[in-house]
């Protein structure tokens, strides 16, 4: 037999136990009751207290049922947001070597890459969380044209992870914003949702996107730099070192804008982090003529 006892009231020094029913009590002087947050207390199965959590994705599995955005499986703890332990557990880190500077993956590289060399790059230091896989290219597509927000928070922490173990100096964290139409459109950023995630100092206002530029999809990079030049603009001065953050990097044209951007206002270092890397056609180039060749040995 299941009991479920629901207290409308935070009780934090209210302690669940084996047999242990939880009052309810209403105080009037509460806020209304649509901006009360319902706090499960538990749930009693015979002898067992089970954590809250397993609780609660529990009784959200049986009343809202979760399927993978990519792959159809069920997803049984909503941690996870709308996609399965498996599909995230087939992202792939970036894989040594790359380019000290920008980060970006390509074989048997010694030094900065070319682009580096040539000075290409207006920010300074860049690094992603994981390759852009397909896998990675649906979570993120549900993310932002689908409305499966809980997804911003498992890809939150796999850039928290990534700005741990990477030698990131930056104290503060600045957003791609998106052009106000579309934020109006999409209902939210999920540049600034992922970045929440990171628990460090955000900043949702020091930029603005003024040029509402077209989707930068299956352009070139030269054909990205002018779509975006004069796009961004700081709406004031600053200083120190900067950490922007997005959901992929392709080709690093809208980097370069807004480091550009944001060392016109005073920034002295600016820092790139983002979930996704799309690797560069020499890095996919030899992937392939590796894959080849295995299985031609094989």
């Amino acid at each position: 037999m299941v009991a479920l006892f629901v207290n409308v009231h935070s009780r934090p020094h209210t302690r669940c136990t084996p047999r242990t029913v939880v009052s309810v009590a209403l105080d009037h002087k509460e806020p209304p009751l649509r901006q009360v947050r319902l706090r499960l207390g538990c749930i009693l199965i015979g002898p067992f207290a089970f954590p809250q959590r397993d609780v609660i994705d529990s009784i959200l599995n049986i009343l809202f049922p979760a399927s993978c955005v990519v792959c159809g499986s069920r997803v049984l703890e909503r941690r996870y947001g709308a996609a399965c332990p498996d599909c995230w557990s087939s992202l792939v880190r970036v894989p040594p070597p790359i380019c000290p500077q920008c980060g970006d993956p390509a074989p048997a590289i010694e030094g900065l890459c070319g682009l580096c060399r040539m000075g290409e790059h207006a920010f300074d230091f860049a690094r992603s969380a994981v390759l852009f896989t397909e896998t990675l290219r649906e979570i993120i597509h549900h993310l932002k044209y689908s409305d499966r927000v809980s997804l911003a928070k498992p890809l939150g922490d796999l850039l928290k992870q990534c700005l741990e173990r990477e030698p990131f100096s930056g104290g503060l964290i600045v957003p791609v914003p998106l052009h106000w139409n579309r934020a109006r459109i999409r209902g939210y950023n999920q540049a600034e949702l992922i970045a929440s995630r990171l628990e460090r100092p955000l900043s949702r206002d020091l930029l603005r996107r003024r040029k509402n530029t077209p989707s930068q999809t299956g352009l070139s990079r030269n054909q990205r730099k002018l779509n975006l030049s004069g796009a961004f603009e700081a709406r004031r001065r600053i200083s120190g070192a900067v950490i922007v953050v997005d959901d992929v990097y392709t080709t690093g044209a809208t980097m370069n804008e807004i480091a550009k951007t944001l060392k016109r206002a005073g920034a002295d270092r600016v820092e790139v982090l983002t979930v996704a890397r799309v690797a560069s056609s020499a890095y996919l180039a030899a992937e392939t003529e590796i894959s080849v060749r295995e299985s031609t040995v094989q």
